[in-house]
Formats: C-alpha cells, sequence, structure tokens
C-alpha cells in the first residue's frame, strides 16, 4: 500500500495511515509513505504516531528527494518471539 503524503496535511495523512491500519494492510504488507525530504517534521510525526498511537515498526529512508516511511505491523506472535 503506498500513500503519496508530499500534499497532504498533518491530518489527512493521519487520517489516511489510521484507515489503512485498521483495514490490517499493514500487517500482511508495508506500508510505503512518501514525504518531500525538505519535510523533516513531518517525517517524525508520522513516525511517532505510527510507532506509538498505531502499534507499528517503522523505518525511514532517504532517497532521491523525498523519504520513504515502511510501517508494517507484526502480529502478537511476532512481537512475542521477539
Amino acid at each position: 500500500m503506498i500513500i503519496d503524503a508530499r500534499e497532504l496535511t498533518f491530518d489527512e495523512t493521519f487520517k489516511e495511515l489510521k484507515d489503512v491500519v485498521s483495514r490490517g494492510y499493514a500487517r500482511f504488507d508495508e506500508v510505503l509513505i512518501f514525504v518531500d525530504a525538505n519535510d523533516g517534521e513531518k517525517v517524525n510525526l508520522i513516525t511517532g504516531f505510527a510507532e506509538i498511537l498505531l502499534e507499528c515498526k517503522s523505518r525511514v529512508v532517504e532517497t532521491n528527494g523525498y523519504y520513504v516511511v515502511r510501517i508494517n505491523q507484526e502480529t502478537v506472535e511476532g512481537i512475542l518471539r521477539g
């Protein structure tokens, strides 16, 4: 699943991410969120929102003028295994 957050507001981005996670897409495949490279604040807020409120793992990769935030949600079994 891909979310292009380069033109979205914070609220729109959070709403889309919450919707994607609640539908279970983040359990089966990574959710990729694209953010402009000059918008580091948005990247930090997205990763914090995903990790703290949605209980997902996130990883940020910078490439070709934008950030890619990779988000996935582990099942309870995956978390217990470590």
